[in-house]
């Protein structure tokens, strides 16, 4: 007689060393944040957009804002998290670990710690989504291509509300705003190049690196059809 296999009760892990033949991705990302409100709202409004599960998609705002704060909160948390999944059936390892902050071309001083942050003991592994001069940024490349200098955080944000005139840095992204991220994505990705190409730093944002991992998290019907890289 033939053995028959038992589908009930499987544990975190079983199911993902399922999600190949199960087309259902469980990868496990954690974001790190310097924003309290803008970040997480937009990546959560994004999440559910997606059907991904706060549990997949952890975005954390810890205290401290500094990069090299925000990336030693990252690695104690994906090290908690490795030996906590060694010892559960119920947790796995961080697949991603990322950390957002924003680069203000006046702040040399934070400049030098993102450079100290790339560098900090244990961050092999863990990405950046730097956005310069901020976050605000890479909302405004939902709106239009830019290469425009812009120095700081409210420089920004007055050429964002020249399209968007109801934006706050409390903004809840709406359906409409989330369905131009596959031009948004384009805007950044022609930006790098062209900044590349200038030998231009200001301005720029990586959220699109962080934007396409989180789409390809995602079932195919429920992703956004992007650009090529």
């Amino acid at each position: 007689m033939s053995r028959i296999k038992k589908r009930g009760n499987r544990t975190a892990k079983d199911l993902r060393r399922s999600s190949r033949t199960e087309k259902i991705s469980n990868k496990c990302t954690l974001i790190i944040t310097e924003g309290k409100n803008t970040e997480p709202n937009y990546l959560e409004a994004l999440r559910k957009r997606l059907g991904l599960k706060a549990t997949r998609i952890e975005v954390i705002h810890p205290d401290g804002t500094d990069p090299v704060t925000l990336t030693n909160e990252a690695i104690k948390r994906r090290d908690k998290r490795k030996r906590e999944s060694s010892k559960s059936n119920t947790k796995v390892p961080y697949d991603e670990v990322w950390v957002a902050f924003d680069l203000e071309k006046s702040h040399d001083e934070r400049r030098l710690n993102a450079k100290k942050a790339e560098n900090l003991a244990g961050v092999r592994g863990i990405k950046f989504a730097k956005s310069d001069p901020s976050f605000e940024f890479w909302r405004l490349l939902h709106e239009k291509y830019t290469a425009k200098s812009l120095d700081s955080c409210k420089a920004v944000t007055n050429e964002l509300k020249k399209v968007c005139p109801a934006y706050t840095k409390s903004e809840i992204p709406s359906t409409e705003t989330l369905n131009k991220i596959p031009a948004a994505v384009k805007n950044s990705q022609d930006l790098r190049k062209d900044n590349q190409t200038s030998g231009r730093s200001n301005p720029a944002t990586d959220m699109d690196l962080l934007v396409r991992s989180m789409n390809g998290a995602a079932l195919n019907d429920l992703q956004f059809v992007l650009p090529a890289k």
